[in-house]
C-alpha cells in the first residue's frame, strides 16, 4: 500500500469527489485512465485526468516511503499522474455533491443554490455503449449537454444514483428526500443512437419526514430500498411497494421442457423488473433508537450522534456492492460497562430494527462510508466454515465486501468478514475529511479534505484479497426442444390412492349425472267426425274459398282481374260566378 498527497494549487475546500474510468493511457494501451471530478466551497467544478501506476509499481515502495503526506517533503516524482482537463462553471454558489452515473453517460452536481445540473455525453458521442470514454477527451464545458433540474429546495447535500442510471435521489437542506427519473431512459436503451432523445428528468418521489438536514442518501443497488440519513439522528429506509400478483394463469404445453434459470439470469430479470416498473414507495422504516431493560426499567438509547459531537456537514451512508448490508456512519454505541463510544453500524438487508454488526471507530465519529465496487473471496483458511461472515438474513455469504470508513481525521478499511479494520491511515490532512471514492478495479482510493488537498491510496494486486470471479456456467449439450404444438394436450397423471394394495387398480367413481327434468304434456282428445259433420264442413270450406278467391282477384294485377277497380267520384262544389 502506498499513500500520496499531490500538491494541487486549486486548493479550495473540497466537499465531494467522484471518479470514472475513461480513456486509455498514452504510455500503455492496456492501462485505462480515470476522470476525477472535484467540487467544494466554490461554484467551479474541476475535472482531472488521473493515471494510476501499473500493477508492478503499485505498493512496491520501501517501508520508509510508504506514506508521503503534506507534512513531509516530496523528494521524488509521484507515481500517480494527474493532469487538468477543464472546469465547469454553471453553478452560482458552492457545490456540495458530485456523482457519475453507473453507465458513465451523466454527471450530476448540486449545491447550495438548490438546482441540480446534469452534464451528459452528447448522443452522437456515446459510441454504442462506450460513452464513458468521452469524458477524457472533452476540452471545454460546451462539449457536454447541460440540463438544469429545479428542486424547489434550499440546497442539496448528497446525490446517489440507481444501478441502472435511470433514477437518482438527493437529500436537501430543508429536510427533503427527492427522486428524479429519466423519462426517455427505456426508449434510449432499446433504440439506435440516431433515434435517441436527450434525457428529461422528472420528479417521481418527494418526502419530508426528516425534521432537519438530510446529510446523506443511498440508493439500493438492487433497486428495492432508498435510504437517507439526517442531522435529526435518524435513518429512514423507504421500501418499494410490491406489485400486485397477477391472477392470470399461463398454461404450459405438455411437450415443453421444464428448465431452471441460473441465478445470474434471475438477478438480471429482477433488475429489469425494478427498472421497468413504476417507482411506488411505501412507508419508511425509521431507525433512531433501541430499547434496553435495566432491571425493571426500559431505557431508550439513541443510535446516532447529535450535531454537537459530529462537526461535519455530511453523514454519507452506503450499501455494500451486493446489497447485503446498509452501512451507516456517525453511530453511537452504548456498551454496558462504559460510556457511549463512536462506531459504524451494519444493518442486514430486510432487517433494520437493530444493527447486526458494530464496528468500533476512533475518538472521532465517522462521517463517510464508501463501498469497494468489487467483491472478494473469503480467506482460504476460513472459507469453509466461518461464523463471522454468517449472513443475518439466513445462510452464509460466499464472499466479502470491502469498504472505507472516514472519520474527521482517519481512514479505516474494513470488510464484512472481520471485526477489526484491515488498515488504518491517520494524519493525512490538516482539516477534516469530507469524501472518498474508489477506482473501478477496486485498487485505488482517493480521499478529499476540507483543507483543499487529496490523498491517493494505491493497493498492490492481491493486497486486499483475491477478487471474486463470477462463475461461468458450462453450456450443456441438451437436445433441441420439440416443436410446441398449437393446442394444449391434456396430461395423464397416474395416482395411487390408499388403501389400494400393490398391483390393485385404483378406480375413481364420480357421482352419477343428474337426469334431465321431464316436462308433462297434457293429452289432446282426437275424435272421428260423423258424415253429416263432414258435409257441413266441406260446404263451409267451399264458401270460404270462394270469398277469399274474389278478394285476391280484386287485388291482383294479372288475369281477368287486371283492371283496377273504378275510382270513386268526388263531388265538386259549384262556384257561383256573378258579373
Amino acid at each position: 500500500m502506498k499513500v500520496e498527497t499531490p500538491q494541487i494549487l486549486r486548493n479550495a475546500p473540497l466537499y465531494s469527489i467522484d471518479m470514472l474510468e475513461s480513456g486509455i493511457s498514452s504510455d500503455s494501451s492496456d492501462v485505462y485512465t480515470h476522470v476525477l471530478v472535484t467540487a467544494g466551497n466554490t461554484n467551479v467544478i474541476n475535472m482531472w485526468k488521473v493515471c494510476f501506476p501499473p500493477d508492478h509499481d503499485a505498493g512496491s515502495s520501501s517501508s520508509s516511503d510508504v506514506t508521503t503526506t503534506i507534512f513531509q517533503k516530496q523528494h521524488k516524482s509521484l507515481n500517480n499522474q494527474i493532469d487538468y482537463i477543464t472546469s465547469l462553471t454553471r453553478h452560482e454558489l458552492s457545490v456540495n455533491a458530485v456523482a457519475f452515473s453507473p453507465d458513465g453517460l451523466h454527471l450530476a452536481t448540486a449545491g447550495e443554490a438548490g438546482n441540480i445540473v446534469i452534464w451528459s455525453v452528447p448522443i452522437g458521442k456515446r459510441g454504442n455503449g462506450n460513452g464513458r470514454h468521452y469524458w477524457s477527451t472533452i476540452g471545454q464545458e460546451s462539449d457536454l449537454l447541460v440540463r438544469i433540474v429545479s428542486t424547489h429546495a434550499e440546497g442539496v447535500y448528497d446525490i446517489s444514483w440507481s444501478a441502472d442510471s435511470k433514477r437518482f435521489m438527493v437529500g436537501t437542506i430543508d429536510s427533503l428526500v427527492l427522486v428524479y427519473e429519466d423519462k426517455y431512459h427505456a426508449s434510449n436503451v432499446t433504440s439506435h443512437e440516431e433515434d435517441q432523445k436527450e434525457s428529461d428528468w422528472q420528479q417521481v418521489f418527494r418526502n419530508g419526514e426528516h425534521t432537519s438536514l438530510v446529510q446523506g442518501v443511498a440508493y439500493d443497488p438492487l433497486g428495492a430500498y432508498l435510504a437517507s440519513m439526517g442531522s435529526d439522528r435518524t435513518v429512514r429506509v423507504f421500501p418499494r411497494k410490491l406489485q400486485p400478483k397477477s391472477r392470470k394463469k399461463v398454461l404450459r404445453p405438455s411437450n415443453s421442457p421444464r428448465t431452471v434459470s441460473p441465478p445470474q439470469d434471475h438477478q438480471r430479470m429482477v433488475a429489469r423488473l425494478m427498472t421497468e416498473s413504476k417507482l411506488d414507495i411505501g412507508k419508511a422504516k425509521r431507525i433512531t433508537q433501541k430499547c434496553t431493560t435495566d432491571g425493571t426499567q426500559v431505557v431508550k438509547q439513541r443510535l446516532f450522534v447529535d450535531e454537537a459531537n459530529c462537526e461535519s456537514f455530511f453523514r454519507r451512508l452506503t450499501w455494500t456492492t451486493d446489497g447485503a448490508y446498509l452501512i451507516t456512519p456517525a453511530a453511537l454505541w452504548h456498551s454496558d460497562r462504559s460510556a457511549p463510544s463512536f462506531a459504524t453500524y451494519l444493518f442486514a438487508r430486510h432487517k433494520f430494527d437493530e444493527p447486526c454488526r458494530v464496528l468500533p471507530a476512533t475518538d472521532k465519529p465517522s462521517v463517510v462510508v464508501r463501498s469497494n465496487p468489487l467483491l472478494f473471496e473469503l480467506p482460504e483458511s476460513e472459507a469453509v466454515s466461518c461464523k463471522e461472515n454468517s449472513n443475518p438474513t439466513g445462510g452464509s455469504l460466499p464472499h466479502r465486501s470491502i469498504f472505507a470508513v472516514l472519520t474527521l481525521d482517519s481512514v479505516l478499511i474494513y470488510d464484512t468478514h472481520h471485526l477489526e479494520p484491515l488498515s488504518v491511515l491517520s494524519g493525512l490532512h490538516y482539516a477534516g475529511l469530507t469524501d472518498c471514492c474508489w477506482s473501478r478495479d477496486g485498487r485505488n482510493l482517493i480521499v478529499s479534505s476540507s483543507d483543499g488537498y487529496m490523498s491517493i491510496v494505491n493497493f498492490a494486486p492481491g493486497e486486499l484479497g483475491k477478487v471474486l470471479e463470477q462463475p461461468n456456467l458450462p453450456e450443456t449439450s441438451s437436445p433441441a426442444p420439440p416443436k410446441v404444438q398449437e393446442r394444449l394436450v391434456s396430461l395423464k397423471i397416474e395416482v395411487t390412492i390408499p388403501p389400494c394394495e400393490p398391483g390393485q387398480a385404483a378406480v375413481l367413481e364420480g357421482p352419477p349425472a343428474k337426469r334431465a327434468k321431464k316436462t308433462r304434456i297434457a293429452p289432446t282428445l282426437i275424435a272421428t267426425p260423423s258424415p253429416q259433420q263432414q258435409t257441413q264442413e266441406t260446404t263451409n270450406l267451399s264458401k270460404e274459398t270462394e270469398r277469399v278467391g274474389d278478394a285476391v282477384t280484386r287485388l291482383s294485377l294479372g288475369g281477368d282481374g287486371d283492371k283496377p277497380p273504378p275510382k270513386k267520384k268526388k263531388r265538386v262544389q259549384p262556384l257561383l260566378v256573378s258579373n
